[in-house]
């Protein structure tokens, strides 16, 4: 009886040490860290295509190192249109694409408009250059005029990585296609100009 009893407290106090250990094991193990689902690049993006659902992914990502901005899964803005080459792997902002918030972070006074532009080298614009436009009357070859000194490139032509989607027209009967951003009173006038007059960028010096 007495060896029954001392066994069973045997065991009651192994038990009791292994609770105590694994307790105590899992008070100094580190935590799990915490993380948040963003939607990432899933393959390469050229500029001018619109964003579809084989161009992202959703990721869990350390809160410290998600960017500003970040899009997260549920709400990827599907149909916009990319604003800059893009690696895979790269956490979708919002300044990636173009749009309202795109819109948002222009200057009080300005706005976005399209410009065709006679053919452009490839590789001759970036987004983010500032370029002068030009628009010269086909009629008097020598008569050119400034239309807008200080026009911020937001769209470049690019072709598709391919995938489903359709590609934005990135080029017209006229030329190459440029989203900008300029002053409002000069959007207006730069939306129709390629219809009677020839247009030029002129690319100042990096």
């Amino acid at each position: 009886m007495r060896r029954a009893l001392s066994r069973h407290r045997l065991l009651l106090v192994a038990l009791v040490l292994g609770v105590g250990a694994l307790a105590a094991f899992a008070a100094t193990r580190p935590p799990t860290p915490a993380t948040v689902s963003v939607a990432v690049v899933a393959r390469d993006l050229a500029p001018g295509r619109p964003l579809v659902t084989a161009d992202v992914q959703a990721a869990e990502a350390d809160p410290a190192t998600v960017p500003d901005g970040a899009i997260g899964p549920a709400d990827i803005p599907y149909g916009r249109l990319v604003a800059a080459p893009a690696r895979r792997g790269e956490v979708l902002t919002d300044v990636a694409l173009l749009g309202p918030a795109v819109a948002d972070t222009l200057p009080v006074g300005h706005a976005l408009t399209t410009v065709a532009v006679r053919a452009l080298v490839p590789g001759l614009l970036q987004v983010g250059d500032v370029v002068s436009i030009v628009a010269t009357d086909p009629r008097r070859p020598t008569d050119t005029t400034v239309v807008a000194a200080t026009a911020t490139v937001m769209l470049v032509p690019g072709g598709s990585t391919g995938g489903a989607g359709s590609d934005p027209p990135t080029m017209t009967s006229d030329g190459s296609l440029l989203v900008v951003a300029v002053p409002a009173a000069e959007a207006l006038e730069l939306s129709g100009l390629s219809t009677t007059q020839v247009v030029d960028v002129v690319v100042p010096a990096r």
